[in-house]
């Protein structure tokens, strides 16, 4: 599924919309999310102790306060722009045995991930892990917690073999995605592979909710997803280079080609969404909430495009500053960018 050339025009995608979300609106949307945010973090802080009491006994010594950042970063990104986005979207709330499934994921998710980055198991084996986890026999600490928390999951997720089908598609891609450490991949494999490693980790979330995205969500979920692993990869291209992963930013360094896709991805979700069967309220707060995090990815990309004028080559990037490379997106100015580019994005 690819959505590049789906022809939709700004016209068509504003008559589906049938009203102008304003600045106000988005403004209080955005705030409303930077306050909930900060309460989270205090509310894990917490209940994090507590729900791993069972699965993690030695909490205290199994996670650093990196990890710890780490899992809180990788939560609120899953609960924001994924869960409670779109439980609001179809008019749902996440029970409390959702948000246990959810903080659950987010603590095995960055571990999982590991299992691959740090080469600590061979696919073969992950994969044994992944498919049965009763008789699986770790090998390490990092591994042994894998599977405890696998097992936690399972045993409270409501569709079992769902969550594992989408853990395997999750595995296959991170797998896939080792191939950017080689610069022979090419412009096809890097999409496919930005789009569906970043799709399945969203669908892994959606599998331990009661309600799982019909068709016509999972379909907007696809472009979603892509621009989300864009704007992660447009802010790590710094960290990229100086690691040697290859990405779609820093390999072929196109940015008026991602842009134009960019754009292409922004009016087939918004065309999208306006169709779908809910209210128009819910589908604007959706839509403010996602493109809130593609407004910063823009942003990073509009930067990348200017200050590697000139540039041509992966080793040249590797030349330039960290300030160059890193959207700081803390000035007063770049807020003000990034609030026009939300309202742009909402309305486009």
């Amino acid at each position: 599924m690819t959505a590049t050339g789906s022809g939709v025009s700004h016209n068509t995608s504003m008559k589906n919309n049938p009203a102008t979300v304003s600045y106000f609106r988005i403004l209080s949307n955005v705030v409303s999310l930077y306050r909930r945010v900060q309460r989270q973090e205090k509310w894990l802080h917490k209940q994090l102790p507590i729900i791993l009491a069972d699965t993690v006994p030695d909490y205290q010594q199994s996670f650093s306060p990196r990890d710890i950042k780490r899992i809180t970063k990788y939560w609120q990104l899953a609960l924001n722009l994924v869960c409670e986005n779109l439980y609001q979207l179809t008019g749902n709330k996440p029970d409390s045995g959702e948000h246990k499934r959810i903080i659950l994921l987010s603590v095995f998710g960055p571990l999982f991930d590991d299992l691959f980055d740090d080469n600590i198991l061979h696919y073969e084996q992950i994969a044994s892990l992944v498919a049965k986890p009763e008789t699986y026999v770790p090998q390490t600490k990092t591994d042994l917690l894998v599977k405890k928390l696998y097992l936690a999951l399972l045993e409270i997720t409501p569709n079992r073999q769902l969550f594992i089908e989408q853990l395997q598609q999750v595995s296959y891609w991170q797998r896939a995605s080792l191939k950017q450490l080689n610069n022979t991949i090419t412009e096809e494999e890097l999409y496919e592979i930005t789009y569906k490693k970043s799709y399945y980790a969203i669908l892994l979330f959606c599998a331990v909710l009661d309600h799982y995205p019909d068709q016509q969500v999972l379909e907007i979920l696809y472009p979603i997803a892509g621009l989300m692993q864009l704007t992660n990869d447009a802010f790590d291209v710094w960290k990229d280079v100086h690691n040697g992963v290859y990405t779609l930013p820093n390999l072929y360094l196109n940015f008026e080609q991602l842009q134009a896709r960019f754009l292409a991805e922004i009016a087939l979700i918004n065309h999208k969404l306006w169709q779908l069967p809910y209210t128009v309220k819910n589908k604007q707060k959706f839509a403010i909430t996602i493109h809130s995090l593609h407004a910063m990815g823009w942003i990073s990309l509009a930067q990348l495009r200017q200050v590697t004028a000139g540039i041509s080559s992966f080793e040249a990037l590797t030349k330039l500053s960290r300030k160059a490379l890193v959207c700081d997106m803390d000035s007063f100015e770049q807020k003000l960018k990034w609030l026009k580019y939300i309202h742009r994005f909402v309305n486009y």
